[in-house]
């Protein structure tokens, strides 16, 4: 099956970022478009489905586009052990090492948002006392 790109409009479009935003991801390695003999980026839906990721972990997660480059190294190093790249066991166990540190990242990521909602949902009960309470003041 022959690979599909896209211009970066395109991708601007399909993705909700800026052309700038898209570049700048490119500076920072988290994303490898082709490029054409003169030099225009070319991109192909698994450039797509990275940045969709890298959105995804940014804005709903918090990571840092560090974090982010981190954590796409490290997925992408072991999908290569993974599928056949000969590594000795310490170099695994390096990565299974890092794997663990970001599982703890995620769940303190997870903690902070969980804190987060609880403080949300107790504003939201407050207004929904003082809502009560104005209520009650209108019906006396």
């Amino acid at each position: 099956m022959e690979k599909k790109y896209y211009k970066i409009e395109d991708v601007s479009i399909k993705t909700g970022l800026t052309k700038r935003a898209i570049r700048y991801y490119e500076d920072l390695n988290l994303i490898s478009p082709k490029r054409t003999d003169s030099g225009y980026r070319l991109y192909t839906d698994e450039d797509i489905e990275k940045i969709q990721k890298i959105i995804s972990l940014k804005d709903s997660l918090g990571f840092s586009l560090s974090e982010i480059k981190e954590a796409l190294e490290l997925d992408k190093n072991v999908k290569d052990i993974l599928s056949g790249e000969v590594a000795d066991a310490e170099t695994i166990d390096n990565y299974a090492k890092l794997i663990e540190k970001q599982i703890e990242l995620i769940e303190e990521k997870n903690k902070k948002l969980l804190m987060a909602k609880q403080k949300f949902e107790e504003l939201l009960l407050n207004l929904s006392k003082l809502k009560q309470k104005s209520k009650e003041a209108d019906t006396i």
